[in-house]
């Protein structure tokens, strides 16, 4: 992969990363604001947990999705970014611009799926 490809994955996450950040910042605010203990009635307590729930179950999974960028960025900085983690042959250029986080190749991913890495 050359330096101007590089470039361009590192910028694509680092946007993704700016994306999720305020995402999560919202979720956050919107579960501090949410947490009506004094809504009128039973209905309201219930929908306040349920959207709390939900934001929280949001934010975990985006959370991942950081700790996967950071990894990307720090293996763009160690040269080794678009190898595979586990059989360290090029993850596929295809792969990489759908999922520019990606650790494994197609082989090694569907592996992982399996519960196999």
């Amino acid at each position: 992969m050359n330096a101007k490809q590089m470039a361009t994955f590192k910028k694509h996450l680092e946007e993704k990363r700016a994306e999720l950040l305020a995402r999560v910042r919202a979720a956050r605010e919107n579960e501090t604001a949410g947490a009506s203990e004094n809504a009128a009635d039973l209905g309201d307590r219930a929908l306040s947990t349920v959207t709390r729930d939900l934001s929280y179950r949001l934010s975990t999974g985006e959370r991942d999705i950081l700790k996967r960028i950071d990894a990307a960025l720090d293996r763009i900085e160690a040269k080794t970014y678009g190898e595979c983690q586990n059989c360290s042959k090029k993850v596929q250029q295809g792969r990489l611009n759908a999922v520019p986080w990606a650790r494994y190749c197609i082989d090694c991913q569907e592996l992982n799926d399996q519960g196999q890495i």
